[in-house]
């Protein structure tokens, strides 16, 4: 998965996680979850769902760019598909990083917010350089707080 210019290995324009992916990004774009922030069960938890939504809108937005063909570096339009994908990539990243502030009170709450951590902590922790103080972690220690009810 791509992650934006941040990453170390992002350096090196010729060197980019997506040709791993290969055909799985269509699937796995299928697969990406509907959060329904209006869930009547979910009323203590609207702004985490309101987060979820906004997470899982960026993430499909970025599988179907992934799984698009990516202009030529020198194309013209090259600039502008950068932007929008830097953007995405960002707007996710906001979403983790509010999420891990939020606490989830629900079990519709708390299985939303395991599913992001599920989703992303395993090619954070494979690809980030950013130690423990990542968005993603910072997700996973909220997720355990909410579980554990707050407790150590």
């Amino acid at each position: 998965e791509r992650r934006g210019r941040g990453d170390s290995d992002m350096s090196n324009p010729s060197v980019c996680r997506r040709g791993f992916l290969g055909a799985s990004l269509a699937a796995a774009a299928a697969a990406v979850p509907v959060v329904a922030s209006s869930s009547p069960v979910g009323g203590q938890d609207t702004v985490l769902l309101d987060v979820l939504a906004r997470y899982w809108q960026a993430e499909r937005a970025i599988l179907a760019m992934e799984a698009a063909t990516e202009p030529p570096v020198t194309a013209p339009e090259y600039p502008a598909w950068e932007a929008k994908f830097d953007g995405l990539i960002a707007d996710r990243a906001r979403a983790i990083f509010q999420m891990s502030d939020l606490r989830a009170v629900t079990a519709e709450g708390q299985r939303a917010k395991a599913q992001i951590v599920e989703r992303c902590l395993p090619s954070s922790v494979r690809w980030n350089d950013g130690g423990l103080d990542t968005s993603e972690i910072r997700l996973a220690l909220s997720l355990a707080r909410d579980v554990a009810g707050g407790a150590a």
